[in-house]
């Protein structure tokens, strides 16, 4: 008989197995064990990090996608795309990789290198920490006038493949720690 307790962000969801009428100290919404569940990818991982990994595949597709528009030559569309993307992992990144990384690794901090657990998140989350500000530099350079013409650059297409390739590597290494978060015992 054991609790978890899960964060996402701002909500807090304690599940509870087989311990009736316990709450936690957490601020936020209990839910019962029957009625939340572990996650629908069968390792046993929450459902906020099954869907995180879910919603990362999707935006791998996305990703691709909006490189043909560009390739198409497509390139409004290709920046709705892409820009929602770098959005909607800022969307993940606030409210289940940070507050996982929070509770999970720098907890164990400075020590994260000696075990694979706390290895494979850190240089995940450190990759994910420099494409997603490359990515919204790229986003800013391109659809603003907010970064000084100095610090522009002018080879976009360097830009946008070293940003493609950083991605892709974040995505694997986003994969890996949630193997060796969960397991790979899918059912």
């Amino acid at each position: 008989m054991r609790a978890s307790l899960y964060r996402t962000g701002l909500l807090c969801i304690r599940i509870d197995r087989g311990i009736k009428n316990r709450r936690d100290s957490c601020l936020g919404v209990w839910i019962p064990n029957d009625v939340a569940g572990e996650g629908f990818l069968g390792t046993g991982a929450p459902i906020a990090a099954d869907v995180n990994l879910v919603v990362q595949f999707v935006m791998a597709v996305a990703l691709l996608a909006g490189a043909g528009l560009a390739r198409r030559k497509h390139y409004r569309a290709h920046a709705i795309t892409q820009t929602t993307v770098l959005l909607l992992n800022l969307v993940m990144i606030a409210t289940v990789m940070w507050p996982s990384t929070r509770e999970q690794v720098m907890v164990a901090f400075p020590d994260v290198f000696g075990k694979w657990y706390f290895a494979a998140p850190s240089i995940h989350a450190v990759l994910g920490i420099a494409a997603e500000l490359l990515g919204i530099f790229i986003a800013l350079v391109a659809g603003t006038e907010f970064v000084p013409e100095k610090l522009r650059f002018q080879n976009w297409k360097r830009w946008m493949r070293v940003e493609i390739v950083l991605w892709w590597i974040v995505l694997f290494s986003g994969v890996a720690t949630y193997f060796v978060w969960y397991g790979v015992a899918l059912h």
